[in-house]
């Protein structure tokens, strides 16, 4: 086992399993954190726990909840394995001063992490989540009792908060009239989602069936991110029966996805619009909108002919929960497929997008090609990619101080930059974005959580983004055909 300086990302901590992600540094991360409640004065406030299905997840938790508890703080943890959304409401419904929230998220199985979540239901700003990391020590101290924990089941009131957001009765309706087909196919892909959405979904009336609905630990040999290359299984069993909508959450259940009744891949930038769409026009409801930076430009699009207040953020989900908890906000959307919407959380939810999409049609009557193509008459079509390079040998810091230097090429002649963005996380550049004008931009990002090297690219035409693709390529020296 090593004892390293524990690197704190966008969500807290996260590690390889029985390598950095061991005993020894998660009481030196439960220290830290019990050492940061008492300096911000929540130690007289309750602290709630929970974990996914990850090996051992449920251990760790027991353990981080002894620290707390031999440092006087009531801990509420989970009597079982929970999605992080349902641990993140109940902070807030249970007027704890924080969470914790044992799980790696997407990440493969062979990662876990912790989660820091804050008294209002969602992730830590990454000012609090810096003051938790000043507390660290290199010796882990290894006190624990269990004199203050209350195991709790989390999830009934979870589940009554849902009632309050979703339109039940639209549901209802939709599952009772004859001519509707209210079928969905779920694929929890082994993660703490497990067969919630199923279960909600059951009651109103709808069919709904989950695939790889258990959890298990090594996620059914999937990485666990609810991305097109990772989601063969739901779009093959939605495209042989007669759902009219597939639903994937990730490991922990708070990112969402989704395909076409054909079993066809609904991209993320896809369903972010109709996302937007839907509260807007079927729910009625307003706010500000408010995106990460390698979102599509055509939540801009929509914001702005709507005049709706609009926030263009860096990236990680606790940039937009800071804009959320200064704005009466309608959306917040990251380009990982997390959302939060108006009357919620300002935080992700995976199970709860899954739902809006069947409220979508529950309410709207139309099936989602015909809900896509009602966007597509505002914002055009949607093109749109981002390529992953694993980093390799690659140096991430050279690549990004090139990149400041960058001037189109022949490639790109027509072209002309309107504006340079450049992303920082602590004086640290993480990225770069170009941007064109006319919803047209090229983003080069070393990601934060991951030996990776991203490009995203967005143009009104198939050419144009290849065009700008290619640029991406050239720009961290990979070969170009």
């Amino acid at each position: 086992m090593k004892i390293q300086t524990i690197k704190f990302g966008n969500d807290g901590w996260r590690a390889v399993v029985g390598e950095y992600f061991n005993e020894e540094n998660l009481f030196r991360v439960a220290e830290a954190f019990l050492r940061y409640l008492h300096s911000e004065h929540l130690n007289k406030k309750p602290v709630a726990i929970g974990y996914d299905g990850r090996k051992d997840s449920g251990y760790f938790a027991e353990q981080f909840a002894g620290v707390l508890s031999a440092g006087g703080i009531t801990v509420y943890l989970s009597e079982t394995l929970v999605p992080t959304p349902v641990l993140s409401f109940s902070v807030k419904n249970l007027h704890c001063g924080a969470g914790i929230m044992i799980t790696a998220s997407h990440n493969p199985s062979s990662y876990n992490g912790v989660k820091f979540k804050a008294g209002y239901g969602g992730p830590f700003i990454a000012e609090e989540t810096r003051k938790v990391a000043g507390f660290v020590q290199n010796i882990p101290v290894k006190k624990f009792d269990t004199l203050h924990i209350e195991r709790k089941n989390f999830l009934p009131e979870y589940l009554v908060q849902l009632r309050k957001v979703i339109d039940f009765e639209a549901l209802s309706k939709y599952a009772a009239n004859p001519s509707g087909n209210p079928s969905v196919i779920i694929d929890s892909m082994g993660g703490a989602g497990q067969t919630i959405l199923e279960e909600i979904l059951n009651e109103t009336g709808w069919r709904a069936q989950t695939i790889f609905g258990t959890a298990e630990t090594n996620f059914y040999d999937r990485h666990p991110e609810p991305i097109e290359k990772n989601l063969e299984p739901l779009f093959y069993n939605v495209s042989v029966t007669d759902a009219i909508l597939g639903i994937a959450t990730d490991g922990d259940g708070d990112r969402c996805a989704v395909c076409f009744g054909d079993g066809k891949w609904i991209s993320v930038q896809q369903t972010i619009l109709l996302l937007l769409w839907h509260v807007y026009h079927n729910k009625g409801l307003r706010g500000a909108v408010i995106k990460s930076v390698p979102v599509t430009d055509k939540v801009r699009v929509l914001a702005e002919r709507w005049n709706l207040p609009f926030y263009d953020v860096n990236v990680s989900f606790q940039n937009l929960t800071d804009i959320m908890l200064q704005t009466d906000f309608l959306i917040g959307v990251e380009e990982s497929a997390g959302f939060g919407i108006k009357g919620h959380l300002p935080e992700r939810d995976g199970i709860l997008s899954g739902l809006l999409f069947c409220e979508m049609l529950a309410m709207s009557g139309k099936s989602l090609y015909e809900l896509w193509n009602d966007i597509k008459n505002i914002v055009g079509e949607l093109h749109y990619r981002r390529i992953d390079i694993p980093a390799g040998t690659l140096d991430r810091d050279e690549i990004l101080q090139s990149a400041t230097h960058f001037k189109p090429s022949k490639n790109l002649e027509e072209f002309f930059i309107e504006k340079v963005r450049k992303l920082y996380d602590r004086e640290k550049l993480h990225g770069i974005k170009f941007l064109f004008g006319d919803s047209r931009w090229l983003l080069i990002r070393a990601s934060q959580t991951e030996p990776t090297v991203r490009i995203y690219a967005e143009g009104r035409t198939e050419d144009e983004l290849e065009r700008l693709l290619i640029e991406g390529k050239s720009l961290i020296g990979l070969p170009v055909k």
